[in-house]
C-alpha cells in the first residue's frame, strides 16, 4: 500500500499483525483481537488472505480478509460487510483503488493454486486464469503463492508475488526485484520464525 509516496505493508501471522515499511516496524507485532475487537473470533487468527485499499480521505484503510470460504470487509472503526461466503478459499488476495470512473472504486484479485481471478468488485470469483507474467516468473512462483499484491504505477500493473521466504516484483516487461524476505526486512525475522 503506497501512502504519501511511502510503501507500507501489513503482515499477519497467527493471532498477530504488523505494519511496517522498508525502514522498520510502524506498528506491532500486536494482537489482531486487541486492534480490531469487533472482528468475529474466526477472523482473529490464521487468516488465509488479506488485502488493503484506501476507502476515503486521510488514507483510511479498508481491509478484505478471507478464511476458508468466508470473507469480511472492515475498517478500523468497524465491519463494513460480512462475514459472508465466498466460492473458494484464496491463497492470496490483493485490493487496489481503481482510477477508472466507470469501475468500482476498489477492485480485488485473488489467487489459488496456479490460477488467478479476473478483477472483481463484489461477487468473489473462482480463479481460472493463468498467473499474470507467467513467462517472466521462475517456476517456483507459478503456483501455490503465499500472497500477492498489485499496484498500478504510471498506468502499468506492477505485481508482487510472495512464496516462502521470497518476494518477486515485476511489471509487464521485466522482473524488478527478487529478494529474500529475511534480507529485505530483517526486523521481522524473529517474529516470522516464532523466536
Amino acid at each position: 500500500m503506497k501512502e504519501r509516496n511511502l510503501w507500507k505493508h501489513m503482515a499477519l501471522i497467527g493471532s498477530q499483525y504488523a505494519i511496517f515499511n522498508d525502514r522498520g516496524l510502524i506498528e506491532g507485532p500486536a494482537s489482531i483481537k486487541k486492534k480490531w475487537p469487533f472482528l468475529p473470533k474466526q477472523f482473529t487468527r490464521d487468516i488465509d488472505a488479506a488485502a488493503i485499499a484506501f476507502s476515503g480521505p486521510k488514507f483510511r484503510w479498508r481491509h478484505t480478509w478471507t478464511k476458508g470460504t468466508q470473507a469480511i470487509i472492515f475498517e478500523d472503526g468497524g465491519i463494513v460487510s460480512g462475514p459472508f461466503r465466498i466460492p473458494i478459499p484464496y491463497d492470496g488476495l490483493t485490493d487496489f483503488n481503481s482510477t477508472d470512473p466507470k469501475a468500482a472504486p476498489i477492485q480485488h484479485l485473488g489467487v489459488r493454486g496456479g490460477s488467478a481471478t479476473v478483477l472483481f468488485s463484489k461477487a468473489f470469483e473462482v480463479p481460472t486464469l493463468p498467473f499474470y507474467g507467467e513467462a517472466l516468473l521462475p517456476k517456483r512462483f507459478r503456483s501455490d503463492l503465499d500472497d500477492i499484491s498489485l499496484e498500478i504505477e504510471k498506468n502499468v500493473p506492477k505485481f508482487s508475488y510472495y512464496k516462502g521466504n521470497e518476494r518477486i516484483i515485476f511489471d509487464d516487461r521485466r522482473v524488478i526485484e527478487l529478494v529474500n524476505l529475511d534480507v529485505k526486512w530483517p526486523f521481522l525475522n524473529a517474529w516470522r520464525t516464532g523466536k
